[in-house]
């Protein structure tokens, strides 16, 4: 081990930690814990989320349509109302 890392032992959870003076980092070392999950429980985990995902997003996307379907409406409805209103706009420039 070279000079400038020491390893101890953590009071709280009994893992092995290792300080590296130069660079500042430290991290936990346990040689007995397992690494990692296996292959199949990782894809298990990614189709769950890619599931989760696309759900997300249909809602997100329907909701944006009628979002634009309200919005549409609106607009329509404002364009009837003004094709009706035969009056002026004001001027804000009059004086009166």
């Amino acid at each position: 081990m070279p000079k400038n890392v020491f390893q101890f032992e953590c009071p709280c959870c009994g893992k092995d930690v290792e300080v590296d003076t130069r660079s500042g980092k430290a991290r936990a070392v346990d040689p007995k814990e397992k690494r990692g999950k296996d292959l199949d429980t990782l894809i298990g985990e990614q189709s769950r989320a890619s599931e989760r995902l696309d759900s997300m997003f249909d809602s997100a996307r329907r909701d944006q349509e009628q979002q634009g379907d309200r919005l549409d409406q609106m607009f329509s409805d404002a364009a009837d109302k003004a094709k009706d209103d035969d009056s002026k706009p004001s001027n804000p420039f009059d004086l009166d």
